[in-house]
């Protein structure tokens, strides 16, 4: 997973990413701390994120996790007044936590389902993000954080089976134009990627043969201009450059990472 990179342009920083334990925000993890960030994940699935945290401690580079639920506000609460008393500051903030679907059901049609999934889904891609910022404004504040949410090509699609998921990602780029408005003044910036198809564990856990089904999709060709799926650390690395002062006057922004993908369509 490591990428390995001469730039060293967050030393002495503190980075937060939720859903670090896996997908986009394991990469992001590997950039920023690898880049000479300290991180610390925050992730509900236990065991992944302490194997993303062994990965990185043998690597030499300081990532520690704490367990959260995005679903859970007492649980927000408690972990940001955690990280609030315990740090100095956050000086970047990478929501790559993302639900697509419950039950293990990869589509959700409307016609059929109705509305099966919504507070679930909209709580943590929306309703937990929104909160977490909330409950950490006082660490990023004095840290004049860079702020990057996930969100996806999906926000910018018409699709029927993950209505949901796609709304929840519209909404998201919403939240970032809000959210950068509303903390502008106080040094925060506020950004958004919208990645294409990436080849993560979300793509790869609904397969009997996880790793079969990725070689599938890395040959896979596809309606993007660049004609094939995106590797995650190269999400990883659009949100560092957001999340670094290379990004210092661009915030309320959305940037595409999705190899053409909208200018295909």
């Amino acid at each position: 997973m490591s990428q390995d990179t001469n730039v060293q342009r967050f030393v002495g920083r503190i980075a937060v990413i939720t859903g670090g334990a896996s997908g986009i925000g394991h990469a992001t993890v590997d950039r920023l701390a690898g880049e000479g960030a300290t991180v610390i994940i925050l992730d509900r699935n236990r065991h992944a994120a302490e194997q993303v945290v062994e990965e990185q401690e043998r690597l030499g580079r300081s990532v520690r996790f704490v367990e959260l639920d995005l679903l859970n506000e007492l649980d927000i609460a408690s972990v940001a007044k955690l990280l609030v008393s315990e740090l100095p500051a956050i000086n970047i903030l990478g929501n790559c936590a993302g639900l697509v679907h419950i039950n293990g059901k990869p589509d959700n049609p409307f016609i059929e389902s109705g509305l099966t999934g919504w507070d679930t889904i909209v709580g943590v891609n929306v309703k937990g993000i929104a909160a977490l910022v909330h409950a950490l404004l006082p660490a990023l504040i004095v840290g004049k954080a860079s702020i990057v949410n996930v969100s996806s090509e999906a926000a910018f699609r018409a699709r029927p089976n993950r209505w949901i998921y796609d709304l929840t990602k519209a909404a998201l780029l919403s939240l970032t134009r809000s959210l950068a408005a509303s903390l502008a003044s106080y040094g925060v910036r506020v950004n958004s990627v919208a990645p294409g198809g990436t080849i993560t564990e979300m793509h790869l856990n609904d397969s009997t043969d996880p790793e079969a089904r990725r070689r599938e999709l890395e040959t896979a060709r596809t309606a993007s201009l660049l004609g094939r799926w995106a590797q995650p650390h190269e999400i990883a690395a659009v949100i560092a450059f957001l999340a670094s002062d290379d990004a210092s006057f661009i915030t309320g922004a959305t940037i595409p990472v999705d190899g053409g993908g909208l200018g295909s369509r």
